[in-house]
């Protein structure tokens, strides 16, 4: 990094601006400049050129340890097009918030996030909310945490409108900087609030924001009291994988590909082949997911 050029963190970013902190914890909006070349978003490292009127410049961005991405549907010349995006930057893991029931618990959802993850170098971990409504689920919170802890992934199932259930995602996150993710209506932004002590957003941000029409964050940094960092993404309704080629599913599908391994066809695709190995040892919904993220990617 150039000599003249100040540490920074950005902590969101919109309409052509991004709200950073320096590392002496002063905050400004800064402009891009532009022979940047690529977007920042939150958590990304970047050095600034301060300016005398309380701005900045972000002039470069550092190299990204980790990044969660994916693909964009865009409308280019009225025809739909699909362009990769990056959500958030350097975060250590990434928590999906997924509610047992309104809006059922989606394991697809889960599954491409969990490859998004795996892909960009964050620890997936998963917070079931809603659990008072189990009763209306399809499976109990305990089986889908249960079968997700065969793979490595750690989970907990919480009521996010206590004490108890902040509590419990806080010792997940253990002190981490989290990406968080979640379908609209999930609870996430209780969660969020609860982990934030309110979710305050600081004064950089509330500035970025207020700066007219075309500054709505994608994604917002927020401390959380006693140690990490939360990059708040907005609610999602759906997660297309970007980066991912149909080999990579095998390091977030470790239970597929160890059944492969027992599988008497050397070229079996494990699409529901007769005598496949797969088909008799890996759990049903996971199956399921696999193939059609396969055959996605496959079409892709």
């Amino acid at each position: 990094m150039e000599a003249s050029l100040v540490p920074g963190l950005v902590l969101a970013v919109g309409g052509g601006l991004a709200a950073v902190r320096t590392a002496a914890g002063e905050e400004r909006v800064a402009k891009l400049a532009g022979r940047l070349d690529r977007r920042p978003v939150a958590g990304d490292r970047v050095g600034l050129l301060l300016e005398s009127d309380d701005g900045a410049r972000i002039d470069v961005i550092e190299e990204r340890r980790t990044e969660l991405r994916r693909q964009q549907r865009m409308r280019s010349e009225g025809e739909r097009a699909m362009k990769e995006q990056v959500l958030a930057a350097n975060a250590e893991c990434v928590l999906i918030v997924a509610s047992i029931a309104d809006p059922p618990l989606r394991r697809g959802l889960i599954d491409r996030i969990l490859v998004a993850g795996w892909r960009g170098g964050m620890a997936p971990l998963i917070a079931i909310t809603k659990c008072d409504l189990a009763e209306r689920a399809a499976e109990p919170p305990v089986q889908v945490l249960a079968d997700y802890a065969q793979i490595g992934v750690d989970g907990v199932a919480v009521d996010v409108r206590t004490a108890a259930g902040a509590e419990a995602v806080r010792a997940l996150i253990a002190g981490r900087t989290a990406a968080v993710v979640g379908h609209s209506g999930v609870g996430k932004s209780t969660l969020v609030n609860a982990l934030t002590g309110g979710g305050q957003v600081t004064g950089a941000v509330h500035e970025l924001s207020g700066r007219g029409r075309h500054t709505t964050t994608t994604a917002t940094w927020l401390d959380v009291p006693g140690g990490g960092a939360l990059i708040d993404l907005p609610g999602i309704r759906s997660f297309s994988l970007a980066g991912i080629a149909p080999d990579d599913l095998r390091h977030a599908f470790a239970d597929v590909a160890a059944a492969a391994e027992r599988c008497r066809f050397r070229d079996c695709r494990h699409v529901g082949e007769d005598g496949c190995a797969v088909e008799a040892e890996v759990e049903p919904a996971r199956l399921a997911s696999y193939r059609k993220l396969l055959a996605e990617l496959e079409e892709g």
